[in-house]
């Protein structure tokens, strides 16, 4: 089941990517200068470094977010936000996309 679950997560991932980058297209076209930003702390239930760090570049790779550092404990990955308004997208999006990275790997 692991390579429906792959497919799923990379369709998946490959459709927020390209919704979040024609959001921000929009922010720009628009005049936003990004001066609404927000630092926060996203908490991941995944053990392993390497899928830590996975979800750190896919975090990265979404256009209106930057993953800036991972604690210590590998629990916690500190986020900058383009629009404060976009936290609780962000969150739910993410922790999807933790699930599915989950379980294709």
């Amino acid at each position: 089941m692991k390579p429906l679950y792959f497919l799923y997560f990379f369709i998946y991932y490959a459709y927020k990517v390209t919704e979040s980058g024609l959001a921000i297209a929009i922010q720009i076209a628009r005049g936003s200068r990004g001066d609404k930003g927000i630092l926060i702390k996203y908490h991941t239930s995944l053990k392993k470094g390497w899928r830590v760090v996975m979800l750190f570049n896919l975090i990265s790779m979404t256009p209106g977010s930057m993953s800036i550092d991972i604690n210590e404990e590998n629990d916690t990955i500190l986020v900058h936000l383009l629009n404060r308004s976009d936290r609780d997208n962000f969150l739910a999006v993410t922790g999807k996309i933790e699930r599915l990275l989950y379980k294709a790997f």
